[in-house]
């Protein structure tokens, strides 16, 4: 597995300390390519330097999401936008950022186990804020939790059912979450209220995969993030200006876009399951 990199604004960080927020997509790098920089070589890296940038001027800091790859990670070069239209955020098409190291674009999905949330300073020297324990556990130190309830990260086939869940950090097996229930299932140990998980070997699983859902909405193409039934959470696949200004959609980050739209005008919707490899 590679340890890799992505550059958290300051509102990504403060969902993550508040609501336990565990989404994670958009360029990410390799982590030691960037290595030993400070804050401000970093931020100048991404393209968002300046009074008008999420940053500011001069950063005393900035955080980070450091992480494993895993086997059902979806990591894309990036190429030029399929569709024409100004875009708020700057765009590696040459898949570099803008200090020649490689970039890729990460697939929506969920935060893997082991994965650290890290502050920089001025001179490079780190503090590690936070660590996730997985999708039954969360970010420790943070005041909030987001069980798995929606359509992002890995899911396992086991014993006829589909459950969500997390990679252990060796990789060789899988935790097992239901979350909404008030007793604990068979075989499964509490580790939130009305969350209760259970790790099992990869060998007993039947699949270990992840759900890619898109479909389109006002004429703009998204992805499904999280259904309640009569709503969706969408996120727009290439939020052009013009997508945005049509759809309403709100900003995680720079390059990550979302809306709630009513399910019955949501059209065109295809599903991809992405399987890890077979050992």
């Amino acid at each position: 597995m590679t340890v890799m990199e992505k550059l958290l604004v300051p509102a990504t960080t403060a969902r993550i300390v508040e609501r336990g927020h565990d989404e994670i997509g958009g360029p990410v790098h390799r982590a030691a390519d960037l290595s030993g920089l400070g804050a401000q070589e970093r931020v100048a890296a991404h393209g968002l330097a300046g009074t008008s940038g999420p940053f500011g001027d001069d950063p005393a800091f900035v955080d980070v999401l450091r992480f494993p790859t895993w086997p059902t990670v979806q990591l894309l070069t990036p190429t030029s936008p399929s569709t024409p239209g100004e875009r708020p955020w700057p765009v590696f098409v040459h898949g570099f950022l803008l200090n020649a190291v490689p970039v890729w674009t990460l697939t929506a999905t969920r935060v893997p186990t082991g994965s650290r949330v890290v502050r920089i300073g001025r001179d490079g020297r780190e503090t590690e804020l936070s660590s996730y324990g997985g999708a039954g556990w969360g970010w420790q130190r943070a005041k909030g939790y987001t069980p798995p309830l929606g359509l992002l990260g890995p899911r396992a086939q086991w014993q006829g059912q589909e459950l969500p869940g997390s990679y252990s950090e060796d990789q060789r097996s899988f935790e097992l979450v239901r979350a909404g229930v008030a007793e604990a299932p068979p075989g499964f140990r509490e580790s939130r209220p009305r969350v209760f998980v259970r790790e099992v070997p990869l060998s007993e699983c039947d699949a270990v995969f992840e759900v890619v859902l898109t479909a389109r909405w006002r004429g703009v193409d998204v992805r499904v993030v999280r259904s309640t039934g009569r709503e969706l959470l969408l996120q727009l696949t290439d939020p052009t200006l013009a997508a945005i200004a049509e759809t309403g959609a709100s900003p995680l980050d720079p390059w990550t876009f979302q809306v709630v739209a009513p399910s019955e005008e949501v059209t065109d919707v295809f599903g991809i399951r992405n399987e890890a490899a077979p050992d």
